[in-house]
């Protein structure tokens, strides 16, 4: 074992080790959505095989497999939800252990790490049964396994991620464009693009695992179980044919404030792949979408009713809490946005640097 390794390992551990006892040792009283996640665990638990009518019924808008697990885990420990905080929380630890296993040095995985521990949902979601944390863990297999070139465990993976969360669907989709990339800007004939796709057959994997979210919608006819559909209203949201491109703001915004900025921070180091591409035409175009997202798309929350949260998340309530608002909080999500493009908008980015 690297030195490295065994440090992390050691430190890691205390700090999950102070977490379990600081949080009553996972045993506290449901917080949040786990209220009605438990009784949706209850039922699958009595059905650990679920039937058709169970899939089509059971009272949550989120893919199933999670409270399928959950159900297996219950069925074998007792009725207990911190056996199910405990999983996660487990979870939470062997993907850093993941990332320590795979970083080529200790800068690169101390970025990894401290990026999602400083990450406040990723503590949330470690320390509660939210379905995040499963979906997280099968979304990273996936893409490993891609790595790799391990290609059907790839999708299988990929399909257990789209099953836990819809959400999952845009990382075989991510791959797909990566890889069609060169075909689409190098066009000839379709001669050869058909012989193109030929040679690389593995493509038909991750075409394989966005069709799991197909899959589901023509189950449901929808995007979820249809009574909690109809409870929730997403035929007066979601269901719609528009779409608020300022989620795509505020959720770059936030790779910008928690990944763009800390690895600034750490490494002294500008990334900035997309600039030194010096396809200063295309940096103006996302300058002006941009701009055109803050005018007509705000990043601000749907509060349509059902969905009574009033903002999008830590980071927009902290901005409100001290005074900024209105456009200038939309200018900040623009400038974060705008970094995160600089960083990742290039194949060359890669991940954290060392």
């Amino acid at each position: 074992m690297r030195f490295h390794w065994l440090i992390a390992l050691v430190a890691l551990g205390i700090v999950y080790a102070f977490v379990f006892i600081y949080r009553d040792h996972l045993a506290f009283t449901l917080f949040g959505d786990e209220v009605h996640f438990w009784q949706t665990v209850l039922l699958f638990s009595k059905e650990p095989i679920p039937s058709v009518h169970l899939l089509n019924n059971y009272p949550e808008v989120i893919a199933p497999l999670p409270f399928m697990i959950a159900g297996w885990v219950i069925n074998l420990f007792g009725p207990e939800i911190q056996y199910l905080r405990i999983l996660n929380f487990g979870l939470s630890f062997a993907i850093l252990m993941l990332f320590l296993k795979l970083s080529p040095n200790p800068g690169r995985f101390w970025l990894a790490a401290l990026g999602l521990i400083l990450f406040p949902y990723y503590y949330f979601c470690s320390t509660i049964f939210y379905t995040d944390i499963l979906a997280l863990t099968f979304i990273l297999l996936g893409w490993l396994f891609y790595l790799k070139q391990v290609h059907w465990a790839s999708c299988l993976f990929f399909i257990a991620a789209i099953s836990s969360r819809q959400y999952a669907v845009v990382f075989p989709a991510i791959i797909l464009c990566y890889e069609v990339s060169p075909l689409v800007f190098r066009f000839t004939s379709w001669q050869a693009a058909v012989r193109w796709v030929q040679d690389r057959p593995y493509l038909f994997y991750y075409v394989i695992a966005g069709l799991t979210l197909i899959a589901w919608v023509i189950f449901w006819g929808g995007l979820g179980p249809a009574p909690e559909v109809a409870r929730q209203k997403y035929n007066d949201t979601v269901h719609k044919l528009t779409y608020n491109p300022g989620f795509v703001l505020y959720a770059s915004a936030c790779i910008g404030l928690y990944y763009v900025l800390p690895e600034i921070l750490l490494t002294r180091t500008l990334q900035f792949y997309a600039w030194d591409t010096k396809q200063r035409t295309w940096l103006i175009g996302w300058v002006i979408l941009i701009g055109l997202m803050i005018t007509f798309f705000p990043a601000e929350q749907m509060y349509d009713g059902f969905f009574v949260v009033q903002n999008l998340g830590f980071f927009d309530r902290h901005l409100e809490l001290v005074g900024i608002k209105g456009l200038g909080k939309q200018l900040i999500f623009g400038a974060l946005m705008f970094l995160t493009i600089l960083r990742f908008a290039s194949p060359k980015s890669g991940m954290a640097v060392g």
